[in-house]
């Protein structure tokens, strides 16, 4: 078990705040409205309002606001378990949400459907067996993947977590046949089901949290109301009045901490600083050396400014949420080794993140290449709202957590 995990639910009325903190330090903050809510992971039965084959997909009815965007062609496990599975304009068709619709673009959909767990994803769609990339030795990764096969039967597809390791097999399958069940209760009750209908909401962000985490982590959640949902069995839950969390709030400075999330300039301990831009397209992460002019084990000094910056641009990228593409321009760095050190320390430091996140190494431009699955809503665009004042190029705050 590695360092312990505080995450804080706050609720009021309409709104329910999750914070995910160690050592005081905010490393992911969420917040679910009435209105507005995330529906990545979502389980809609759609009907198929218009196939596009020149674009090879077709607008799926849910009953939202946009009709979803399904690709007609999946991943190759898909098709070798299903075959073509050609889609036709008025037929149902069973879909879970990838992306939640953003601008004028609906909901990004797929099929291929993955139910997770805190061991394994279900995969009831194909058959493909896999293991989490966070399983990096030999040995672990063999017997991940023999553990996956065993489990999967041929039946179904699984991916094995990393948290896999650390549990019985016993737990492993419990939690398989729960997910199989799931979707056996989910597929049977469909027929009778009138398109366009939501079958299963995604699970709460504190659940969320606490699955994800809980298997590597210590957690401990503080909360001021009732929860209505289960958690992981060795998660700890202690309920407090709003006004204890109210004074737990405060005395972790909370708002301080979302507030420099929300800034563009993020000051480092050392006496530099980051500089970090969000575009639709990508993200940027700008180092720079500030008042930082000393340098540790005799390291040359923009390879010390680097590494000093590594571990608050990892806790960025998280808080921010940030996704897609993103580029970091480190210090310029004069030699191979120095940026290899920088990688690795990069991917050491995103090790825990529990997104998927992918750094493809430097650029011939010395910039420094990440990929990150989008999930939800960035900090950003929870927390702020495009600036009419100044023609929706900056954003202004909705409302003060």
């Amino acid at each position: 078990m590695s360092e312990a995990y505080t995450l804080l639910c706050r609720e009021s009325d309409d709104v329910r705040q999750t914070t995910l903190l160690s050592e005081n330090r905010l490393l992911e903050y969420t917040q679910e409205e009435a209105a507005g809510e995330s529906l990545v992971g979502a389980l809609f039965l759609g009907r198929v309002e218009r196939v596009l084959p020149q674009i090879k997909a077709a607008f799926v009815k849910l009953g939202l606001a946009q009709n979803g965007f399904l690709p007609i062609r999946e991943q190759e496990s898909f098709h070798q378990a299903n075959g073509p599975a050609p889609l036709l304009t008025g037929e149902d068709v069973l879909v879970q949400v990838k992306k939640d619709s953003k601008g004028e673009k609906g909901a990004f959909l797929t099929r291929d459907v993955i139910l997770p767990g805190q061991y394994v994803l279900l995969m009831p769609m194909n058959r493909h067996v896999g293991v989490s990339k966070r399983i990096e030795g030999e040995e672990d990764h063999a017997r991940a993947r023999a553990l996956g096969k065993k489990l999967s039967g041929g039946r179904v597809g699984v991916i094995v977590r990393h948290a896999a390791l650390f549990a019985r097999e016993s737990e492993i399958r419990a939690e398989m046949d729960e997910l199989e069940a799931q979707w056996n209760h989910l597929t049977a009750g469909a027929p009778c089901r009138k398109a366009p209908e939501l079958l299963q909401k995604p699970v709460s962000p504190l659940k969320a949290l606490c699955r994800d985490y809980s298997a590597r982590h210590e957690c401990s959640v503080l909360t001021d109301r009732p929860l209505s949902e289960s958690l992981p069995e060795g998660v700890t839950v202690q309920q407090v009045s709003p006004e204890e969390m109210e004074e737990r709030w405060n005395r972790l400075q909370i708002r301080r901490q979302l507030k420099e999330a929300l800034g563009r300039k993020v000051p480092l301990a050392n006496g530099g600083n980051l500089m970090i831009d969000q575009r639709e397209a990508l993200s940027t992460v700008d180092v720079n050396s500030g008042s930082f002019v000393e340098s540790d084990g005799g390291q040359n000094l923009p390879l010390s400014q680097n590494l000093a910056a590594v571990g608050e641009i990892a806790r960025q990228i998280r808080l921010r949420n940030l996704s897609g593409m993103i580029l970091i321009d480190f210090i310029d760095m004069d030699r191979e080794d120095e940026r290899r050190q920088v990688q690795e320390a990069m991917e050491q430091a995103l090790g825990d993140d529990r997104v998927k996140t992918v750094v493809h190494g430097f650029t011939r431009l010395g910039i420094l290449e990440i990929t990150r699955k989008r999930t939800g809503e960035t900090l950003q665009e929870m927390l702020t709202e495009p600036c009419r004042a100044c023609g929706e190029t900056g954003r202004a705050p909705v409302e003060w957590p």
